[in-house]
Formats: C-alpha cells, sequence, structure tokens
C-alpha cells in the first residue's frame, strides 16, 4: 500500500525514470533523502546497485533523522523581520516551509493571474469544435464546449527563445526554488547548479559540461516549463 509521502516519491520518480529514458537518470531529492535513512529505517533492505547509483558515495544515516535537524525558527524569523515581512510567528513558519514564494506572499506581491474576458458578438465564428460525442463504458454522451474567456500570453524578458550554445534546460515544468551558482562561477561536469520543484518533488539540474556560468535567466519563485533556458555555461 502507498501512502503519503511514500506515493509521490514512488510515483513521480516512476515518472522520471520514463520520461528521462533510463532509470534513476534523473531523481529527486526526495528519493536521495529516503535512500540515505532520512526519512527512516525502510521496512525491508533496498537493493545496493540502486541506492549506489541515487546517493553514490554519500552516507546512510543509522540514527532517528529528527536528531541531525539544526533549529531553523529563529534564524527564520529574524531573516524575515530584517526584510521587512516577517511580523508574527505564523510568518516566520510560512516563510521557513516556503522559502523561494513566502516573501511575495507576506508582502502582499503575489496576485492571482487574471482572466481576460473576450468581447465576442454572437455572431462570431469560432474555428475549433464546440460540440463533442464522448463514449465512456458503451454509453456516448454528447457533451458542449462552452466558450467563455481565453488567456493573454505575454512575452518575457527570461531568455532566449532559440537554442543557445552552452544553454542549460529545464528537463521539466515547476518553480525554481534555488540556484546553487553565480554568474562567473566555475562549475564541473555532475556539479548541482539549480533545484527545480515538479509536482512537488524538488529535483537537482546538473551540469553536463566544465565551464564558467555566463548568464542566468531565472530567480528563486520563477516558474518554468519543460525547454526553457535557465543559464549558460561558457
Amino acid at each position: 500500500p502507498l501512502v503519503t509521502p511514500t506515493s509521490q516519491i514512488v510515483g513521480i520518480q516512476a515518472v522520471m525514470n520514463v520520461l528521462g529514458g533510463e532509470r534513476y537518470k534523473t531523481v529527486s531529492n526526495e528519493v536521495k533523502e529516503y535512500m540515505k535513512g532520512n526519512y527512516g529505517k525502510p521496512p525491508a533492505p533496498v537493493n545496493p546497485e540502486i541506492s549506489k547509483k541515487i546517493i553514490s558515495g554519500d552516507e546512510i544515516i543509522t540514527c532517528r533523522p529528527a536528531d541531525l535537524l539544526e533549529p531553523e525558527f529563529d534564524k527564520f524569523k529574524s531573516e524575515g523581520m530584517e526584510k521587512g515581512f516577517v511580523k508574527s510567528d505564523e510568518d516566520a513558519l510560512t516563510y521557513a516551509l516556503y522559502p523561494p514564494i513566502a516573501p511575495k506572499f507576506l508582502k502582499g506581491e503575489a496576485v492571482e493571474e487574471e482572466l481576460k474576458a473576450p468581447s465576442i458578438s454572437e455572431d462570431t465564428e469560432i474555428g475549433i469544435p464546440t460540440q463533442y460525442n464522448v463514449e465512456v463504458d458503451g454509453d456516448v454522451f454528447e457533451v458542449k464546449i462552452m466558450p467563455t474567456g481565453f488567456m493573454e500570453v505575454e512575452e518575457t524578458e527570461k531568455g532566449p527563445f532559440t537554442p543557445v550554445e552552452g544553454g542549460v534546460f529545464s528537463s521539466m515544468q515547476g518553480m525554481v526554488i534555488k540556484l546553487n551558482v553565480n554568474v562567473g562561477d566555475k562549475v564541473s561536469v555532475g556539479s548541482t547548479i539549480a533545484v527545480i520543484e515538479a509536482m512537488k518533488m524538488e529535483n537537482d539540474i546538473q551540469s553536463e559540461v566544465e565551464g564558467t556560468v555566463k548568464e542566468i535567466f531565472v530567480e528563486p519563485g520563477d516558474a518554468v516549463s519543460a525547454g526553457d533556458i535557465l543559464m549558460v555555461i561558457d
């Protein structure tokens, strides 16, 4: 039986294995932490070959995982108060749980995307079907689609839309929660340069080349789609 968070960890890793075309080519941090023992002792022994592939030479813990945690509440509270968006213990907890997006939320800068209603007259022709027949278990249902609005897509300055030499691209849709490098930093093959949260899992983005970070087009809190350029390594 699978229950949260195991169901999410196992399910998403299965998806990553399929999308990557190779088992454990892309591994979420949650899977790595499980293999290292930070979710407690597994109910059955883990395949040592798979464990080695996922965590390399990282040490496996045998103690109670919570004993390794350092107190963080005071750090987040003081840091948030200095920056002006933490005014209560509840704000500090929000910041500790969601560091990338909590500052905008607590400052009141996070706004819901608005859908702009279209001005469509009754005699306007819409060039897509609005009525379908849907079959479910042998029964056919007539379904009508009622157009009620549309979303405007605006161009951004987050980076080029054409292939770039040395470009590092996101392999998934998600949100950037951490950048491990700055412009000018030197990186090696396999080093983690960013962390993207996708489907509630944190995924390390690793450099496939050795070089120097030339440009960075994203920052923590940005939403990215599969294929979006994150940075350029020269």
